[in-house]
């Protein structure tokens, strides 16, 4: 009924707007075009008619042209304009009265939305909303084309006379602020949902917002009843603020701020924007709110005075601590002026120092004490100001009365430090009197010591002269320290505040300066005086060192001519004779050239003193060239003697080299010969190494000039005899050598033939046993006789040469059994077989060159193939078999080698087994010489075990090491590892509806299978089974198999979990770098299988038997190379001598000591070492390789200590290079021959000098060699 009753009421209002806006309309638009003609005839005549009001009105508006300037217009013109305006405005008026309906519809509209809410006018309401946003649609419609309408007439009427474009513009005018009137309208409701729903949103939000401004106003009054008392107190007893009432007051009021400061602004907020009632009811909700604010307002300032009431009573406090402790410096430094204040007119400067410092230091504390009160005071006024008015007044008042009480301080301590200047200069002229007083005691000692200088002799004036100085030093420093005193406290006392002097401190000042200027004038006078002492002690100084060391040179050359009488015609003089010639002629040439150089310069009596002392080193010197003289003679019947004995050697060398040389040219001359003839060619070295001997003593010796050339001639004739006489003993043991070994070979074969058994084996013991008939051993008259009669027969020479070097020390049964061992060496790639014929033959082992092998039994031959064969047993690892010697065409695959030895280079055991562990049978000391029974066999030892892979945990490939040297285990393999192949979650149980996570499991990360553990079904599917991770050993329940089917982890074959800290190299090899060290627990994922490490420690293990005491047994030798396969070349490491016989001990047998054997040479052992039974030293017969000289040498001292040791490449190298080594043909200078010796020789042999190789001329004094 109420929509219908409102439609009805707007369709009225409607029908009369429309009437009587017709009408106004005609009637305004007849008034214009009236009033237009008027006002175009009016400027057509030129005078203004009578006219309506409008038309008055309009004329007035007009602006008036200027006096003298008439507008001339065309009628007509004008005419037509006027009645485009009258068509135009019409049109415009329609526009616009449409466009104000439109904006009254909007008005209309939307008079239902101005009414409160209600259930019942929603739907009205909701109604009027599309109504009027319809009608607001329409009505910015017209409007917006009832302006483009005006502004085109607008434009239209730009080109019209300026008094028809007038009135356009004025009616255009008219019509814009219409249309504008209109636009505002419409603007209001343009909005008009987003107002409804603001209105209806803050309806809704009124109740909440007045339910929270009703808390926020009882807090805010029960904040004020709690500011009461507060109030009251600050009104009869400001002071005694109770702080407890202080803070319940400020929390309350802190609280009621809380509450009421969000309320309001969310009231101020939702005010904005809305209208109609609510906007009132809002605005009332406002008033209430500022209300209560006010009232906390209040309450506040109450509280705040209070507070400020209470906050100055410590700032006061505070104050008057301060004061307090000022005062309590003030008294301190009035205190430390006290000893100047008891009476004591003169103090010492030391104490008055002290006194015035500490006066310095107090005033100074009180000075800090003062100006930290006085700031602390400023700041405090500062917190007062911003305190409440009534609490800052009187807590300022209390302040600056403190304020005047310091600054009060401050003038006494002013005062102070005034009156402490004043002392302090009093006290610094004390105190450069004091120091001035001192320097004037040093320099009055001063002028006594130098008063009795005049008076002292030369003996005694260098240590006067030197105490003068010494006072002249401490003189000095005192009137420096002096001066130094007195510009120092010239300067305080310049510096010093109120510096007034008085005329008393001046005069003692200035008389100081004088006192210390005339200190200054007598210390000049001194040193000049002591320049001239000083100048008297150095020139006789210096006579004295000429002369001392003359005197040094007399002495010297009296004793020389003493010694030199005793000296024997036919020996060279004493060396320490020409050491104390050599060292008298540089003492004597020292002070000969002092001399002269001071003879340039000398004067008075320093030149008569040096004339005498020339004159003393010319008689000096001229002692000294009788002494030089006797010593040339001596040294030339020294060089007579060598020259005649070293020729006397060379020609009894010659003559047996030249005896050897024509006996050795016989082409068959028997061995018996052969070996004297070797003996003599030996014997004959020995002469040339004696004569060699004879001449090295040359060498070392000073030979005077003329002897020297018959020295270098010697010395060639001994050259080319050693070559001499080293080539024909060569031929001889060459040819004595061949003969020898042929017989020997042949013998031997004798004797191995005669000890065969029917079976093809040795016996030696029944051989022996039958030769030496029932003896400890075989006779040369035995062997002889069965050699001559064996088949082919040897002759009786061939007999005994074949003896002596089969049995050099007597034919033992030990040594008959080792000289029948019949060892070869493999020459060519060949095989051993187990059997003779080669056919039905199978391999036993490969034989290479250098294997060796021991005949045990006869040669056979195969006469099917033509081949020689013989049944061996192989050195090396003691397998025995049949091998071929030689084909049938002469290619031979074994040659003869003598028994394999082993030498201890140092104490080993010999041990039944190869194991360490096992017994020993014998302790085999430092060179010892082992007979080689089997070996030798390598091993490598102490090898740890790694294999290739990667981890599983950090990707890292590399090669771990699963077993260390010891054998322990690092890492080992297991089976039941797993590797996950996407990220899942480790539980502590298998129920997924009870079970915790423990961690996250990473793909690719490795996991040990618990087998104990069965899988688990879970209700939600897959498949679980429990795991330990390998990364840390945390143990938990993982998903397998996954409800769809998904395979989370898989067998992992060929990993290894470390048991403990395993390292992971880059490689096998033992030097390889660690890439990183795998922690135990961690998985490692291996490649392939483990393999040993290279580069692990060797040892080689031989079977031998003890050529002492026969012992059989294992010896070890690692890289120390305990045990060396024994060579015959040795080298001396340290000197030794080589003897004729076994023993050294010369009651048991006398013995010659042929020569000592030098460090570095060569020798050549003739046999094994053997024990020396009467000394405990190894000892062994050898032969020098430098002179071919025989003889027994010590191998091992009996305390053990090696001699000789086998000699190596490098060790034969240095001895050739060192026999190849040309000796020098004159003697050198590095024996120690004296300068003056040459010069008189050259000068005595030529003035001009001998030709010869230089070029240069000979000199008296000068000369060159």
């Amino acid at each position: 009924m109420l929509r219908g009753s409102a439609g009805r009421l707007m369709a009225a209002k409607q029908e009369a707007v429309d009437f009587s806006g017709d009408m106004d309309r005609q009637e305004r638009i007849k008034a214009m075009a009236a009033r237009i003609r008027a006002e175009a005839k009016a400027k057509t005549t030129g005078h203004r008619p009578s006219a309506a009001p409008e038309v008055a009105k309009a004329q007035d508006r007009m602006p008036s042209t200027r006096p003298g300037r008439v507008e001339v217009v065309d009628p007509r013109k004008e005419e037509d304009a006027s009645q485009k305006l009258e068509s135009m405005l019409p049109v415009m008026e329609q526009k616009v009265t449409a466009a104000e309906d439109e904006a009254d519809k909007v008005s209309i509209l939307a008079a239902p939305l101005s009414m409160d809410t209600s259930e019942e006018l929603r739907s009205l309401q909701t109604s009027a909303i599309r109504d009027t946003e319809r009608a607001v649609k329409a009505a910015l419609g017209a409007i917006s084309l009832a302006r483009r309408e005006v502004d085109r007439r607008m434009k239209e009427s730009e080109s019209f006379p300026t008094l028809v474009k007038e009135s356009a513009k004025e009616e255009i005018a008219k019509l814009t602020e219409r249309l504008d009137a209109a636009q505002s309208k419409v603007e209001e409701h343009r909005n008009v949902r987003r107002d409804h729903e603001q209105a209806l949103a803050a309806e809704k939000l009124f109740g909440d917002l007045a339910s929270r401004l009703g808390g926020a106003e009882l807090d805010c009054e029960k904040a004020a009843m709690m500011a009461e008392p507060l109030a009251k107190v600050l009104s009869t007893d400001p002071e005694n603020v109770n702080a407890a009432e202080l803070r319940e007051a400020k929390e309350a009021l802190r609280l009621a701020q809380a509450t009421l400061a969000p309320t309001s602004r969310l009231i101020a907020v939702k005010v904005e924007g809305l209208k109609g009632s609510v906007k009132k009811r809002m605005q009332e909700l406002q008033e209430r709110a500022e209300a209560s604010q006010a009232i906390l307002d209040k309450a506040k300032q109450t509280v705040d005075e209070a507070q400020s009431r209470a906050a100055t009573s410590p700032i006061l406090a505070q104050a008057l601590e301060r004061l307090e402790k000022v005062e309590e410096v003030l008294q301190e430094m009035r205190e430390a002026e006290a000893p100047f204040l008891m009476g004591i007119e003169v103090m010492p400067a030391g104490d008055t120092s002290e006194v015035l410092q500490k006066m310095d230091r107090t005033a100074a504390v009180a000075q800090a004490a003062l100006a930290d009160a006085h700031k602390f005071i400023a700041l405090k006024l500062v917190e007062v100001g911003r305190l409440a008015a009534g609490a800052a007044t009187s807590a300022r008042r209390e302040l600056e009365k403190v304020q005047q009480q310091v600054d009060a301080g401050f003038e006494k301590v002013k005062a102070f430090q005034d009156e402490s200047a004043k002392r302090k200069r009093q006290n610094l002229v004390v105190i450069v009197k004091e120091k001035i007083e001192e320097a004037e005691a040093a320099v009055q000692r001063l002028k006594e010591a130098g008063a009795d200088l005049p008076s002292l002799d030369a003996s005694t004036l260098p240590e006067a002269l030197e105490r003068a100085l010494a006072a002249e030093l401490e003189a000095q420093n005192l009137v420096t320290v002096a001066r130094r005193e007195l510009q120092e406290r010239l300067q305080e006392l310049k510096s010093t505040e109120g510096a007034s002097q008085d005329a008393a401190q001046n005069s003692d000042m200035l008389r100081t300066k004088v006192r210390v200027s005339y200190m200054e004038a007598e210390l000049g006078k001194f040193r000049k005086t002591a320049r001239s002492y000083e100048e008297r002690i150095k020139v006789g100084r210096s006579l004295t060192e000429t002369l001392n060391l003359l005197k040094d040179a007399e002495a010297e050359v009296e004793r020389l001519a003493e010694a030199s009488e005793a000296w024997p015609k036919d020996e060279r003089a004493p060396e320490d004779a020409e050491k104390g010639i050599a060292s008298v002629q540089a003492k004597l040439g020292n002070a000969t050239v002092q001399v002269e150089m001071k003879l340039q310069t000398a004067q008075g009596l320093e030149l008569k003193e040096l004339r005498t002392i020339f004159a003393r080193l010319q008689r000096a010197q001229g002692r000294l060239d009788s002494v030089k003289e006797l010593v040339r003679q001596r040294n030339r019947a020294a060089s007579s003697q060598i020259l005649q004995v070293a020729n006397a050697a060379m020609k009894k060398a010659e003559a047996a080299v030249a005896e050897v040389t024509g006996a050795a040219a016989a082409p068959d001359a028997p061995a018996e010969q052969l070996e004297e003839l070797s003996r003599r060619a030996k014997e004959a070295l020995t002469y040339i190494a004696a004569a060699q001997r004879e001449l090295s003593k040359g060498l070392g010796e000073q030979l005077v000039l003329e002897s020297k050339a018959e020295f270098a001639r010697l010395q060639l004739r001994c050259k080319a005899l050693d070559r001499k006489g080293r080539a024909a003993s060569e031929r001889l043991a060459a040819r004595f050598e061949k003969i020898a070994s042929e017989a020997e070979q042949a013998a031997l074969e004798a004797l191995r033939m005669a000890a065969r058994k029917d079976d093809d084996t040795y016996d030696a013991v029944e051989l022996f046993n039958r030769l030496s008939k029932g003896g400890s051993d075989i006779s040369a008259a035995q062997f002889c006789e069965f050699v001559t009669q064996a088949t082919p027969p040897l002759s009786p020479e061939q007999g005994r040469a074949a003896f002596k070097r089969i049995a050099l020390q007597g034919l033992t049964q030990k040594r008959f059994s080792a000289a029948l061992a019949d060892f070869r060496r493999v020459v060519r790639d060949i095989v051993l077989t187990d059997i003779f014929e080669i056919q039905s033959a199978k391999r036993v082992c490969r034989l290479a060159p250098g294997d060796l092998l021991e005949a045990i039994g006869a040669t056979k031959t195969d006469d099917g193939l033509g081949l020689q064969r013989m049944r061996c047993r192989l050195v090396r690892d003691g397998v025995c078999g049949w091998v071929t010697v030689g084909s049938a065409g002469g290619t031979a695959f074994l040659e003869r080698a003598s028994q394999p030895h082993l030498w201890c280079s140092q104490p080993t055991a010999l041990r039944e087994g190869t194991d360490a562990a096992s017994a020993v049978v014998q302790q085999l000391q430092a060179g010892e010489v082992l007979e080689l029974l089997q070996g030798p066999i390598e091993e490598r030892m102490g090898s740890d075990s790694r294999v290739r892979g990667v981890a599983c945990h950090e990707e890292a490939v590399g090669w771990l090491q699963v077993r260390d040297k010891g054998g322990a285990v690092l890492a080992e393999l297991r089976e039941h590892v797993y590797r996950c192949n996407e990220a899942i979650a480790m539980t502590d149980v298998a129920d997924f509806a009870n079970c915790n996570m423990v961690r996250r499991i990473d793909a690719g990360e490795a996991l040990e299978l618990i087998p104990s553990e069965k899988e688990v079904s879970p209700a939600e599917g897959g498949a679980r089974r429990k795991f330990r991770a390998c990364r840390d050993g945390r143990e938990g329940w993982i998903t397998t198999r996954g409800s769809q089917g998904t395979a989370y982890v898989r067998p992992a074959p060929k990993h290894y979990i470390c048991l403990q800290a395993a390292p992971m190299h880059t490689g096998l090899g033992a030097e390889s770098a660690v890439v990183r060290v795998l922690m135990p627990g961690e998985a490692f994922n291996a490649f392939e299988e483990p393999r040993d490490v290279s580069g692990g420690e060797c040892i080689t293990m031989y079977r031998a038997r003890a050529v002492r005491g026969g012992a059989e047994g294992w010896v070890t030798t690692t890289t120390a190379q305990e045990v060396q396969p024994w060579t015959s070349r040795f080298v001396v490491s340290q000197a030794v001598p080589l003897t004729s016989a076994l023993s050294t001990n010369e009651a048991v047998e006398p013995f010659e000591v042929y020569r000592m054997l030098e460090t570095g040479e060569l020798l050549d052992l003739q046999q094994q070492p053997v024990e020396d039974l009467t000394s405990g030293s190894l000892r062994a017969r050898a032969v020098a390789t430098s002179d071919a000289l025989a003889g027994w040498v010590t191998v091992r001292e009996a305390s053990g200590h090696l001699q000789i040791r086998p000699a190596t490449a490098e060790d034969e190298a240095a001895a050739a290079a060192a026999r190849g080594a040309a000796a020098p043909t004159t003697p050198t200078r590095s024996g120690g021959r004296s300068e003056w010796q040459v010069k008189e020789e050259l000068h005595e042999h030529g003035g001009k000098g001998a030709k010869g190789r230089g070029k240069g001329k000979s000199k008296k004094g000068k000369g060159k060699w």
